[in-house]
């Protein structure tokens, strides 16, 4: 069966990095670039599986999304991304509700990781 991920980035290269390691997953991937495009989609199609959501987004944070998906959806993952070197942003995400925290630039096994891909097979491998 295959997972929906809801992916949040007004950054075209990440989300572009995202869907290429996913590719030859079963995973679908439908990408938002501002928050409230995102809280709109989720209210009209609730059913993903995962949600990965930058901190920093156009009309709506990061974290104003992690609200309003868990009020809809109380269950679901959602992992927050960012490039904030801020020191206590890991600690910032995590006490906010977020399951996971992935800086950029990414730690990409640490995303997959986090995404459950080892449960994934690829058809292909990704070097």
């Amino acid at each position: 069966m295959e997972k929906q991920i809801l992916y949040i980035d007004s950054d075209m290269a990440s989300y572009i990095l995202i869907a290429e390691i996913l590719r030859n997953s079963n995973v679908k991937i439908t990408h938002c670039k501002c928050g409230t495009s995102a809280i709109l989609l989720f209210r009209k199609y609730p059913s993903f599986d995962l949600v990965i959501t930058e901190t920093r987004l156009p009309r709506a944070s990061g974290f104003f999304v992690l609200n309003e998906i868990r009020k809809i959806k109380p269950d679901i993952p959602i992992i927050a991304q960012t490039a904030s070197v801020l020191d206590n942003m890991k600690k910032k995400c995590l006490e906010a509700g977020f399951n996971e925290f992935v800086g950029k630039p990414f730690d990409l096994s640490l995303l997959l990781s986090f995404i459950g891909l080892k449960l994934i097979k690829f058809k292909t491998s990704i070097i």
